[in-house]
């Protein structure tokens, strides 16, 4: 993970650049969709279909250790002598994000020779709306920062290949694109038990988020 700050001074003017590195640990992730939606196109081998639905995607991690990547000689803040030799053995952050969103889009199948059979769907997110909090905890007292966010936009796209082990029973292998944003957002910077000194810092947030990758599945159909 990498947390980049600046210093401004009374003007508004940028007077300093901190980039930080950290390594992630205790990484999670949960997510879940539901859709109903209606084929309006069939035939013996193909389908095709338009959905309505919602999304929820969630993340938590853990940051550990801290470097400086933009400073070398300049200490990772923390303590309350900025000990940089102990920064490593010392969970330094952790990161919360929630995101729910409304998603309008299609989908299709086809089967490929006897057994084989290859669906895709993509998905429209034209409402989002994200919460998370970020803490920063090697400091002398605990601070985070709550993070809101709506409006913005996003969109899914995934496709499976499928393979019937029995008429009943597949397997298959996908691969997904999911990204999302915010259009506006807030952040309100606190610290101290139960966020003792709270206060509003800044209404000019935006968030974002983009995860790709590739997963198994198995699949049983029940006539």
């Amino acid at each position: 993970m990498n947390d980049e700050d600046w210093a401004i001074d009374p003007d508004g003017v940028p007077t300093a650049y901190y980039l930080t590195g950290s390594r992630e640990a205790n990484g999670r992730f949960t997510y879940y969709t539901a859709d109903a939606g209606y084929d309006f196109l069939r035939g013996s081998s193909y389908k095709a279909g338009a959905f309505v639905g919602w999304t929820y995607y969630g993340q938590k991690s853990d940051s550990i250790g801290c470097i400086q990547l933009a400073l070398p000689y300049y200490p990772c803040f923390g303590g309350s002598e900025n000990d940089n030799r102990t920064v490593h053995k010392r969970t330094v952050g952790s990161e919360d994000a929630n995101w729910n969103a409304l998603r309008i889009g299609l989908t299709a199948e086809s089967v490929l020779l006897d057994r084989w059979r290859l669906s895709a769907e993509v998905a429209y997110l034209p409402w989002t709306d994200f919460h998370g909090r970020d803490n920063h905890l090697y400091r002398e007292t605990t601070t985070f920062l709550d993070q809101r966010g709506s409006g913005g936009g996003g969109v899914q796209l995934e496709g499976v290949l499928s393979y019937f082990i029995t008429d009943t029973f597949s397997v298959g292998v996908g691969a997904r694109y999911w990204a999302r944003w915010t259009s506006r957002g807030s952040e309100d910077f606190g610290s101290g038990r139960n966020g003792f000194g709270t206060f509003h810092s800044a209404n000019d947030a935006r968030y974002s988020m983009e995860r790709w990758g590739t997963f198994l599945q198995a699949s049983y159909k029940f006539d």
